[in-house]
């Protein structure tokens, strides 16, 4: 059986030796959580930790959907309200490049934002809830969890303001 073991700490360069003991326990990384209410230098981490997110892909995957999205919706509003225009394209080449544009813009704005709201996991939305330490993080501590067997060592943490299972 797993539990969840949360230290709090003051220091980033604490946090650092402590990912330091974890990494030579051969905790995995995708067992570790790090929070803070401030960002963290990339030195903190060490190299294998790095930091991971998934903000590049899905941006990227917003903006293509959005732009096609708006450009089909052009082209189907085209096809379905046939106007007689002489020969002429219902809206013209211009236009259709600005509506393409802010549907690439709308698309990756709208995507950012959902994914900066997925990966701070709001309480309630997609988490359990708050931790037992994050009253800490007004205090501009930094908290790490650590997903372990029960009984697990926590020798890790020994610079750590405080300490609880879960």
């Amino acid at each position: 059986m797993s539990e969840r073991i949360h230290a709090a700490f003051v220091s980033p360069y604490d946090v650092r030796d402590a990912l330091d003991r974890l990494e030579q326990d051969g905790v995995s990384t995708d067992d570790i959580e790090v929070r803070s209410s401030a960002p963290l230098d990339h030195d903190v981490f060490p190299k294998r930790h790095g930091v991971h997110s998934r903000m590049p892909w899905m941006a990227l995957t917003g903006a293509v959907l959005g732009g096609t999205g708006l450009f089909s919706l052009v082209a189907w509003s085209a096809t379905i309200y046939p106007l007689p225009t002489g020969g002429q394209p219902l809206i013209a080449i211009p236009p259709t490049g600005v509506v393409t544009f802010e549907g690439v813009a709308l698309g990756a704005i709208l995507f950012t934002v959902a994914t900066v709201l997925y990966e701070c996991g709001l309480p309630g939305l997609w988490s359990a809830g708050t931790g037992p330490l994050d009253h800490h993080l007004a205090d501009d501590h930094v908290l790490v969890t650590v997903k372990c067997d029960e009984g697990a060592s926590m020798d890790w943490a020994a610079k750590a303001l405080e300490t609880a299972r879960e």
